[in-house]
Protein backbone atom coordinates (compact mmCIF):
# COMPACT_ATOMS: atom_id res chain seq x y z
CA UNK A 1 0.00 0.00 0.00
CA UNK A 2 1.23 3.51 -0.49
CA UNK A 3 0.29 7.02 0.19
CA UNK A 4 -0.28 10.02 -1.88
CA UNK A 5 -2.01 13.28 -1.29
CA UNK A 6 -4.53 15.50 -3.35
CA UNK A 7 -6.60 18.06 -2.63
CA UNK A 8 -9.84 18.28 -1.84
CA UNK A 9 -11.92 21.15 -1.44
CA UNK A 10 -8.78 22.73 -1.73
CA UNK A 11 -7.18 20.96 1.59
CA UNK A 12 -4.81 18.14 1.59
CA UNK A 13 -5.84 14.66 2.25
CA UNK A 14 -4.00 11.45 2.12
CA UNK A 15 -4.98 8.78 0.18
CA UNK A 16 -4.35 5.30 0.59
CA UNK A 17 -4.33 3.33 -1.94
CA UNK A 18 -4.16 -0.10 -3.13
CA UNK A 19 -2.48 -1.32 -6.53
CA UNK A 20 -4.49 -3.68 -8.02
CA UNK A 21 -2.08 -5.65 -10.21
CA UNK A 22 -3.86 -6.50 -13.03
CA UNK A 23 -1.66 -5.82 -16.35
CA UNK A 24 1.56 -3.93 -17.47
CA UNK A 25 2.69 -1.40 -15.30
CA UNK A 26 -1.29 -1.65 -13.72
CA UNK A 27 -2.55 -0.10 -17.46
CA UNK A 28 -5.96 -0.58 -18.38
CA UNK A 29 -8.04 -0.03 -21.48
CA UNK A 30 -10.30 3.24 -21.48
CA UNK A 31 -12.21 5.26 -23.16
CA UNK A 32 -11.27 8.79 -23.22
CA UNK A 33 -10.98 12.41 -25.13
CA UNK A 34 -7.38 14.39 -24.26
CA UNK A 35 -9.66 18.10 -24.75
CA UNK A 36 -13.35 19.09 -24.87
CA UNK A 37 -14.73 18.25 -27.57
CA UNK A 38 -12.09 16.72 -29.55
CA UNK A 39 -11.59 12.68 -30.30
CA UNK A 40 -12.89 10.04 -28.29
CA UNK A 41 -10.58 7.23 -28.27
CA UNK A 42 -9.61 3.74 -26.93
CA UNK A 43 -6.34 4.17 -25.15
CA UNK A 44 -4.35 2.57 -22.48
CA UNK A 45 -3.95 4.17 -19.16
CA UNK A 46 -3.44 3.72 -15.54
CA UNK A 47 -5.83 1.81 -13.61
CA UNK A 48 -7.19 3.78 -10.49
CA UNK A 49 -6.35 3.45 -7.32
CA UNK A 50 -8.71 3.11 -3.72
CA UNK A 51 -8.95 5.11 -1.53
CA UNK A 52 -10.31 5.53 2.03
CA UNK A 53 -14.30 5.18 1.85
CA UNK A 54 -13.91 4.04 -1.54
CA UNK A 55 -14.54 0.66 -3.72
CA UNK A 56 -12.55 -0.52 -7.09
CA UNK A 57 -14.93 -2.10 -9.32
CA UNK A 58 -13.85 -4.37 -11.97
CA UNK A 59 -16.50 -2.85 -15.01
CA UNK A 60 -18.27 -5.67 -16.84
CA UNK A 61 -20.90 -3.03 -18.89
CA UNK A 62 -21.19 0.52 -18.56
CA UNK A 63 -24.50 2.26 -19.17
CA UNK A 64 -24.40 5.13 -22.38
CA UNK A 65 -26.31 8.28 -21.90
CA UNK A 66 -26.76 11.47 -23.55
CA UNK A 67 -25.15 13.46 -20.75
CA UNK A 68 -21.89 11.20 -21.68
CA UNK A 69 -21.41 12.72 -24.92
CA UNK A 70 -22.15 16.53 -23.91
CA UNK A 71 -19.62 16.20 -20.83
CA UNK A 72 -17.10 14.96 -23.43
CA UNK A 73 -17.99 19.03 -25.22
CA UNK A 74 -17.84 20.59 -22.16
CA UNK A 75 -21.34 20.76 -20.82
CA UNK A 76 -19.96 21.09 -16.79
CA UNK A 77 -16.54 23.13 -18.14
CA UNK A 78 -16.76 25.59 -15.12
CA UNK A 79 -18.99 24.01 -13.28
CA UNK A 80 -16.65 21.07 -12.20
CA UNK A 81 -13.06 20.04 -11.90
CA UNK A 82 -12.36 17.70 -14.82
CA UNK A 83 -9.22 14.95 -14.92
CA UNK A 84 -7.23 14.58 -18.78
CA UNK A 85 -7.37 12.49 -20.32
CA UNK A 86 -11.48 12.33 -19.66
CA UNK A 87 -12.72 9.01 -19.18
CA UNK A 88 -16.33 9.08 -19.90
CA UNK A 89 -19.24 7.52 -18.45
CA UNK A 90 -21.40 7.34 -15.30
CA UNK A 91 -23.32 4.37 -14.85
CA UNK A 92 -21.06 0.93 -14.23
CA UNK A 93 -21.92 -2.86 -13.55
CA UNK A 94 -19.36 -4.81 -12.36
CA UNK A 95 -17.68 -6.43 -9.46
CA UNK A 96 -15.79 -5.68 -6.88
CA UNK A 97 -11.93 -5.72 -7.47
CA UNK A 98 -10.85 -4.08 -3.75
CA UNK A 99 -12.44 -2.40 -0.59
CA UNK A 100 -10.78 0.81 0.89
CA UNK A 101 -10.62 1.38 4.54
CA UNK A 102 -13.43 2.34 6.21
CA UNK A 103 -16.03 0.77 3.54
CA UNK A 104 -18.67 -1.77 5.45
CA UNK A 105 -21.67 -3.73 3.36
CA UNK A 106 -19.65 -4.01 0.21
CA UNK A 107 -16.99 -6.86 0.03
CA UNK A 108 -14.48 -7.75 -2.68
CA UNK A 109 -16.39 -10.12 -4.99
CA UNK A 110 -19.90 -8.41 -4.76
CA UNK A 111 -21.94 -7.88 -8.05
CA UNK A 112 -22.74 -3.90 -7.98
CA UNK A 113 -23.39 -0.75 -10.10
CA UNK A 114 -23.63 2.57 -9.17
CA UNK A 115 -24.19 6.02 -10.90
CA UNK A 116 -20.09 7.55 -10.28
CA UNK A 117 -20.62 10.92 -10.18
CA UNK A 118 -17.97 12.23 -8.08
CA UNK A 119 -16.34 15.70 -7.55
CA UNK A 120 -13.75 15.16 -10.38
CA UNK A 121 -15.00 14.77 -13.44
CA UNK A 122 -13.20 12.38 -15.79
CA UNK A 123 -12.63 8.84 -14.02
CA UNK A 124 -15.61 7.65 -15.93
CA UNK A 125 -16.87 4.08 -16.31
CA UNK A 126 -16.31 3.64 -19.88
CA UNK A 127 -12.92 1.72 -18.50
CA UNK A 128 -12.02 -1.63 -17.18
CA UNK A 129 -11.69 -0.23 -14.14
CA UNK A 130 -13.38 2.30 -12.17
CA UNK A 131 -13.49 3.46 -8.39
CA UNK A 132 -15.87 5.36 -6.28
CA UNK A 133 -17.01 6.08 -3.14
CA UNK A 134 -19.03 3.10 -1.69
CA UNK A 135 -22.06 5.83 -0.99
CA UNK A 136 -22.75 5.61 -4.42
CA UNK A 137 -22.63 2.11 -5.00
CA UNK A 138 -25.06 -0.71 -4.32
CA UNK A 139 -25.44 -4.27 -4.68
CA UNK A 140 -26.89 -4.96 -8.09
CA UNK A 141 -30.28 -6.60 -9.04
CA UNK A 142 -30.39 -10.61 -8.81
CA UNK A 143 -32.65 -10.61 -11.35
CA UNK A 144 -30.46 -9.29 -14.21
CA UNK A 145 -27.32 -9.71 -15.74
CA UNK A 146 -24.59 -6.83 -15.88
CA UNK A 147 -25.51 -5.01 -18.83
CA UNK A 148 -29.02 -4.83 -17.81
CA UNK A 149 -27.46 -3.19 -14.47
CA UNK A 150 -25.87 -0.95 -16.36
CA UNK A 151 -28.80 0.77 -18.32
CA UNK A 152 -30.34 1.30 -14.76
CA UNK A 153 -29.05 3.77 -12.75
CA UNK A 154 -28.76 7.49 -14.16
CA UNK A 155 -32.35 6.63 -15.97
CA UNK A 156 -34.06 4.36 -13.65
CA UNK A 157 -33.01 6.87 -10.49
CA UNK A 158 -34.06 9.91 -12.29
CA UNK A 159 -37.28 8.48 -13.44
CA UNK A 160 -38.03 7.51 -9.55
CA UNK A 161 -37.16 11.16 -8.73
CA UNK A 162 -40.01 12.18 -10.99
CA UNK A 163 -42.52 9.98 -9.64
CA UNK A 164 -41.80 10.86 -6.32
CA UNK A 165 -41.96 14.86 -7.15
CA UNK A 166 -45.65 14.86 -8.77
CA UNK A 167 -46.30 12.46 -6.04
CA UNK A 168 -48.53 10.39 -8.06
CA UNK A 169 -51.72 8.83 -6.50
CA UNK A 170 -54.04 6.12 -7.79
CA UNK A 171 -56.65 6.87 -10.53
CA UNK A 172 -54.87 10.13 -11.80
CA UNK A 173 -53.83 10.59 -14.87
CA UNK A 174 -50.09 11.67 -16.03
CA UNK A 175 -48.94 12.95 -19.29
CA UNK A 176 -45.24 11.33 -19.55
CA UNK A 177 -43.35 13.44 -22.62
CA UNK A 178 -40.10 11.13 -23.83
CA UNK A 179 -41.90 7.83 -23.38
CA UNK A 180 -39.35 5.92 -24.78
CA UNK A 181 -35.90 6.82 -23.90
CA UNK A 182 -34.32 5.58 -21.21
CA UNK A 183 -35.93 7.57 -18.16
CA UNK A 184 -39.19 7.75 -19.80
CA UNK A 185 -39.42 4.15 -20.18
CA UNK A 186 -38.92 4.07 -17.00
CA UNK A 187 -41.08 6.65 -15.71
CA UNK A 188 -44.24 4.77 -17.79
CA UNK A 189 -43.53 1.69 -15.49
CA UNK A 190 -43.26 3.55 -12.60
CA UNK A 191 -46.59 5.17 -13.04
CA UNK A 192 -48.60 2.13 -14.43
CA UNK A 193 -47.77 0.57 -11.46
CA UNK A 194 -49.06 3.59 -8.91
CA UNK A 195 -52.26 2.86 -10.98
CA UNK A 196 -52.05 5.80 -12.74
CA UNK A 197 -53.36 6.08 -16.47
CA UNK A 198 -50.78 7.06 -18.29
CA UNK A 199 -50.45 8.84 -21.57
CA UNK A 200 -47.14 8.50 -23.24
CA UNK A 201 -45.33 10.66 -26.53
CA UNK A 202 -43.56 8.33 -29.14
CA UNK A 203 -43.76 7.63 -32.34
CA UNK A 204 -45.84 5.31 -34.27
CA UNK A 205 -43.22 2.35 -35.05
CA UNK A 206 -43.12 2.66 -30.64
CA UNK A 207 -46.92 2.52 -30.03
CA UNK A 208 -46.80 -1.36 -28.77
CA UNK A 209 -43.46 -0.93 -26.64
CA UNK A 210 -45.10 1.75 -24.31
CA UNK A 211 -48.17 -0.13 -24.23
CA UNK A 212 -46.14 -2.92 -22.85
CA UNK A 213 -44.67 -0.56 -20.97
CA UNK A 214 -48.33 0.63 -18.92
CA UNK A 215 -49.79 2.98 -21.48
CA UNK A 216 -53.19 3.24 -21.61
CA UNK A 217 -52.86 6.54 -24.26
CA UNK A 218 -50.15 7.14 -26.77
CA UNK A 219 -49.58 10.34 -28.80
CA UNK A 220 -47.53 10.33 -31.74
CA UNK A 221 -45.75 13.53 -31.26
CA UNK A 222 -44.23 13.81 -34.70
CA UNK A 223 -47.91 13.86 -36.13
CA UNK A 224 -49.97 14.71 -33.76
CA UNK A 225 -50.12 18.33 -31.60
CA UNK A 226 -49.75 17.17 -28.02
CA UNK A 227 -51.80 19.66 -25.99
CA UNK A 228 -54.82 19.42 -29.08
CA UNK A 229 -54.58 15.74 -28.57
CA UNK A 230 -54.64 15.50 -24.70
CA UNK A 231 -57.17 18.72 -24.01
CA UNK A 232 -59.66 16.71 -26.98
CA UNK A 233 -59.26 13.30 -24.73
CA UNK A 234 -59.42 15.10 -21.46
CA UNK A 235 -61.71 18.18 -21.70
CA UNK A 236 -61.46 18.46 -18.03
CA UNK A 237 -57.60 18.30 -17.75
CA UNK A 238 -55.12 16.09 -16.17
CA UNK A 239 -53.40 16.36 -12.80
CA UNK A 240 -50.05 15.63 -13.72
CA UNK A 241 -47.33 15.73 -16.43
CA UNK A 242 -43.69 14.17 -16.16
CA UNK A 243 -41.41 15.73 -18.91
CA UNK A 244 -37.79 14.33 -19.64
CA UNK A 245 -36.86 16.51 -23.29
CA UNK A 246 -39.20 19.90 -23.77
CA UNK A 247 -37.70 23.25 -24.22
CA UNK A 248 -39.45 25.75 -21.28
CA UNK A 249 -41.72 27.13 -24.29
CA UNK A 250 -43.40 23.76 -24.94
CA UNK A 251 -43.61 22.69 -21.36
CA UNK A 252 -45.01 25.90 -20.13
CA UNK A 253 -47.47 25.33 -23.00
CA UNK A 254 -48.63 21.62 -21.87
CA UNK A 255 -49.00 23.13 -18.74
CA UNK A 256 -52.15 24.42 -19.25
CA UNK A 257 -53.44 20.75 -19.76
CA UNK A 258 -53.12 20.61 -15.67
CA UNK A 259 -56.00 20.68 -13.37
CA UNK A 260 -56.18 23.44 -10.80
CA UNK A 261 -53.46 22.28 -8.17
CA UNK A 262 -52.15 19.63 -10.93
CA UNK A 263 -48.34 19.01 -10.90
CA UNK A 264 -45.40 18.90 -13.18
CA UNK A 265 -42.04 17.67 -13.22
CA UNK A 266 -39.21 18.15 -15.52
CA UNK A 267 -35.79 16.30 -15.70
CA UNK A 268 -34.44 18.62 -17.87
CA UNK A 269 -35.09 22.08 -16.00
CA UNK A 270 -37.23 23.78 -18.22
CA UNK A 271 -40.03 24.16 -15.55
CA UNK A 272 -40.24 28.20 -14.37
CA UNK A 273 -41.63 27.16 -10.98
CA UNK A 274 -42.19 30.68 -10.01
CA UNK A 275 -44.79 31.79 -13.12
CA UNK A 276 -46.21 28.05 -12.80
CA UNK A 277 -46.69 28.73 -9.37
CA UNK A 278 -48.83 31.80 -10.14
CA UNK A 279 -51.66 29.83 -12.30
CA UNK A 280 -51.96 27.24 -8.74
CA UNK A 281 -49.34 24.43 -10.60
CA UNK A 282 -46.63 23.03 -8.64
CA UNK A 283 -43.40 22.32 -10.77
CA UNK A 284 -40.41 21.11 -9.80
CA UNK A 285 -37.28 20.82 -11.72
CA UNK A 286 -35.68 17.13 -10.53
CA UNK A 287 -31.89 17.34 -10.66
CA UNK A 288 -31.18 13.63 -9.41
CA UNK A 289 -28.89 12.73 -6.04
CA UNK A 290 -27.23 9.39 -6.06
CA UNK A 291 -27.24 7.17 -2.70
CA UNK A 292 -26.28 3.67 -2.34
CA UNK A 293 -30.04 3.69 -0.25
CA UNK A 294 -31.41 4.92 -3.67
CA UNK A 295 -29.67 2.09 -5.37
CA UNK A 296 -30.99 -0.24 -3.00
CA UNK A 297 -34.31 0.62 -3.58
CA UNK A 298 -34.49 0.49 -7.30
CA UNK A 299 -32.89 -2.95 -7.01
CA UNK A 300 -35.65 -4.26 -4.96
CA UNK A 301 -38.45 -2.62 -7.91
CA UNK A 302 -36.25 -4.37 -10.32
CA UNK A 303 -36.14 -7.68 -8.58
CA UNK A 304 -40.21 -7.13 -7.58
CA UNK A 305 -41.04 -6.93 -11.13
CA UNK A 306 -41.64 -3.36 -10.83
CA UNK A 307 -39.39 -1.97 -13.48
CA UNK A 308 -37.92 -3.88 -16.22
CA UNK A 309 -35.02 -3.15 -18.66
CA UNK A 310 -35.31 -2.63 -22.22
CA UNK A 311 -31.69 -3.08 -24.03
CA UNK A 312 -31.60 -1.25 -27.44
CA UNK A 313 -28.11 -2.76 -28.36
CA UNK A 314 -24.85 -3.65 -26.64
CA UNK A 315 -21.50 -1.80 -28.28
CA UNK A 316 -18.15 -3.38 -27.08
CA UNK A 317 -15.71 -1.09 -25.49
CA UNK A 318 -13.76 -0.06 -28.41
CA UNK A 319 -17.16 1.11 -30.31
CA UNK A 320 -18.38 3.57 -28.04
CA UNK A 321 -17.96 6.25 -30.52
CA UNK A 322 -20.35 4.38 -32.40
CA UNK A 323 -22.68 3.91 -29.44
CA UNK A 324 -22.44 7.65 -28.57
CA UNK A 325 -23.50 9.00 -32.62
CA UNK A 326 -26.31 6.61 -31.81
CA UNK A 327 -27.78 8.20 -28.91
CA UNK A 328 -26.77 12.00 -30.17
CA UNK A 329 -27.95 11.34 -33.68
CA UNK A 330 -31.24 8.70 -33.21
CA UNK A 331 -34.30 8.40 -31.14
CA UNK A 332 -33.12 5.56 -28.90
CA UNK A 333 -35.81 3.12 -28.10
CA UNK A 334 -34.67 1.53 -24.58
CA UNK A 335 -30.96 2.10 -23.52
CA UNK A 336 -27.57 1.57 -25.01
CA UNK A 337 -24.76 -0.15 -23.03
CA UNK A 338 -21.08 -1.04 -23.44
CA UNK A 339 -19.64 -4.36 -22.78
CA UNK A 340 -16.45 -4.04 -21.11
CA UNK A 341 -15.44 -7.87 -20.10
Amino acid sequence: MRATVELVDGKECKRNSVPIGHGKEDEMRAIAAEEFGGPIDLMDLPAPEVGTGEVLIRVRAAGVNPFDWKVADGALEGEREHRFPLILGFDAAGMVERVGAGVTGLAEGDEVYGYLFKQVVGGGAYAEYVSAPATIVAKKPESVGFAEAAALPTPGLTAMDLADAIDLKEGETVLIVGATGGVGSYAVQLAARRGARVIATARRANEAFVRELGAAETIDHTREDIVESVRAAHPEGIETIIDVVSSPDMLNRMARLLKKGGRLASSVYAADTESLAERGIDATNVGMQPSARRLEELSWRVDAGEISVSLERTFPLEKAHEALEEIRNRHVRGKIVLLVD
